[in-house]
């Protein structure tokens, strides 16, 4: 019965992780280093699967070929376990920093519990201490077998913390299913430790795969894919929201930025340096205004902001502070560029009754004449 069961849960998660990878495969957004490390998860999964699957059928055959799949599968299954949560590591940095050459140094740092590993499961083949197989073919755990169960939640759990310690930078929705990635797994590998026969590991895994895709999805709807910022669809529809929901009591900021001479930079020091400008543009913008407010790339290079701010002042603040952190990062000088902002801002008139349309054009209006004061 459990054989059956194993059958049926590998069959599930195998075809679950078939039709996420060819449909992530298809994407034109296959390019991007987030996509890369998602499909690398994904596929790793799937030939875990497979191993895991041969572990199972070659266990108790008799003949010398099913002797020697079961030690190869188990050899495999056993040295590539560690892979899918390492991945997992490089996909949640990259998802908290933004930075795909921040995953060099990490990568060299993450060879280290992959080559523990695959000693301890090299000494194995003579200790046992993770799994042996008798002379009847029989596969059987090991005494250390828990040693490799600790290792796998150990390294889940540095991406917790990571996801944790950077949450006020994260988007809510984006932080909860992050975060939701690590019961499923948890879940399968704690089952599968105390109740041998079942296998649930890696259906886990396919689960929490399954979840993270649902909110690539979300996000790839509603984000703008080179800054991470809300799309105009998204910021259209927020803004209309906001308009609706707004009152005499709760009223709320809007800030339109320009990136001051972007053509300059594009043209200086070409398109790739230009684009990491307006990335690094709205990092300054999220280390200036709340997790909950929202930013979208308006246009080309311009940005709006929408604020939880009913007060003139409170919004002069968030403004002087975005100048200020600004200035620092020009003074820092890691750049080969400088960045700079006119922006026209306000706070929502409830009296006035403005459309959508009607606020975009009053607060390009004020962007405009804050640009002209400049020149």
């Amino acid at each position: 019965m459990s054989s059956l069961k194993t059958l049926d849960s590998t069959i599930f998660s195998f075809v679950i992780l078939i039709i996420l990878y060819f449909n992530m495969y298809h994407r034109s957004q296959k390019i991007f280093t987030s996509y890369v490390l998602y499909r690398s998860l994904v596929l790793t999964n799937i030939i875990l699967l497979i191993v895991d699957f041969f572990c199972w059928y070659f266990d108790t055959l008799p003949g010398t070929f099913n002797f020697w799949g079961n030690r190869v599968s188990n050899y495999l299954l056993y040295t590539l376990a560690p892979i899918a949560p390492l991945i997992w590591i490089l996909y949640t940095n990259l998802q908290v920093y933004q930075d795909a050459n921040r995953l060099k140094k990490v990568s060299l740092f993450l060879l280290i519990p992959f080559l523990i590993n695959l000693i301890l499961t090299t000494i194995s083949l003579k200790t046992g201490w993770y799994y042996w197989i008798d002379e009847f073919n029989v596969y059987h755990r090991g005494e250390y077998l828990w040693v490799l169960v600790i290792m796998t939640f150990i390294v889940l759990g540095i991406s917790l913390v990571l996801i944790f310690q950077n949450r006020s930078i994260m988007e809510k929705r984006h932080f909860y299913s992050m975060l939701l990635f690590f019961v499923p797994p948890f879940v399968g590998i704690t089952v599968q430790y105390f109740n041998y026969g079942m296998n649930y590991n890696w259906s886990g895994m396919a689960i929490a795969l399954l979840i993270i895709y649902f909110n690539i999805q979300d996000r790839s709807l509603k984000t703008d894919y080179l800054t991470g910022a809300f799309n105009r669809r998204q910021l259209d529809n927020y803004l209309r929201y906001k308009i609706q929901t707004s009152s005499e009591r709760k009223s709320f900021s809007a800030v339109l930025i320009d990136l001051t001479k972007f053509k300059q930079i594009n043209d200086f020091f070409g398109h790739q340096v230009g684009d990491e400008a307006l990335q690094e543009s709205v990092k300054i913008f999220k280390k200036c205004i709340g997790k909950d407010d929202f930013i979208a790339r308006f246009g080309g290079d311009e940005f709006f902001l929408i604020l939880d701010i009913s007060i003139p002042l409170e919004l002069e603040k968030t403004v002087e502070t975005i100048r200020q952190v600004t200035n620092q990062f020009n003074q820092e000088n890691k750049k080969p560029y400088q960045l700079k902002f006119d922006m026209g801002y306000t706070v929502y008139d409830f009296q006035q009754k403005m459309s959508t349309e009607a606020f975009y054009h009053y607060i390009d209006n004020l962007m405009y004449k804050n640009k002209s004061q400049n020149y």
